[in-house]
Order: structure tokens, then C-alpha cells, then sequence
């Protein structure tokens, strides 16, 4: 690619490797930039708040949350199949589980249920 000079108004030649430098570089800051969108979302802000393992322990020692095992009980007898995946949650002032379940007939599901009474709210 040719430029002129405008000081000189002379043609001048650019490096080839700019052009892919400046891409490079370009593209790197759209990703940051959309990795930082991703992060401020609604969805993620409502499930931030999430216990450790240890505190989900605890909570379910002190009869804060119903236990898991009661929660898949429930869940088997309803929509037979499997526990993929379980989280303990704050949502406002209350606890949830957030349940991926594998039910009998293969389809996946996402069950939210409340933790506190083990009533599955979807």
C-alpha cells in the first residue's frame, strides 16, 4: 500500500506487517471488550452469588437448606433419570438450587428449587 506524504508530497511505501499487527490488536481489544460485557450481564449478575462447597455444608448441617439427596429424591420420582449438575445459590434474600437433571426419557433439564422448603419453582 502507497501513502503520500503530505510534508514532503512524496509516495512512501508502509510495511506490509502493520496491516496484520494492527488487526491483531484490533481484534484482541474487541474480545476484551466483549468478555467485559460478559461478565457485567444480568444472567451471570443473578447467579453471582454462589456458596462453596463447604458453605453449602454448612448450611445444610444447620437446617438451613434442605439436603440434596431429599431435593434427587424428588426429582427421580418426578422425572426419573439423573443429577448432571447441583448449585446452591443466593437469589435476594433467599437460597436456591439450580439442578441440571438428566430425566429417563434423555432430555436435560434445569430445575430451580428453593432451598430452604425443597419446592421446585421451574
Amino acid at each position: 500500500m502507497r501513502w503520500t506524504c503530505l510534508a514532503h508530497s512524496r509516495s512512501i511505501q508502509r510495511p506490509a506487517g502493520i496491516d496484520r499487527r494492527m488487526k491483531g490488536m484490533m481484534l484482541s481489544a474487541a474480545l476484551a471488550f466483549v468478555a467485559l460485557l460478559g461478565l457485567a450481564s444480568p444472567a451471570q449478575a443473578q447467579w453471582s452469588d454462589s456458596f462453596t462447597a463447604g458453605e453449602a455444608r454448612t448450611a445444610r448441617d444447620k437446617g438451613d437448606v434442605v439436603p440434596l439427596r431429599d431435593i434427587f429424591r424428588q426429582l427421580r420420582r418426578r422425572y426419573g433419570g439423573y443429577q448432571i449438575d447441583a448449585n446452591l445459590y443466593n437469589r435476594g434474600s433467599r437460597q436456591v438450587y439450580v439442578i441440571d437433571w438428566m430425566t429417563g426419557k434423555g432430555e436435560r433439564l434445569r430445575v430451580t428449587v428453593d432451598a430452604r422448603t425443597g419446592r421446585i419453582q421451574s
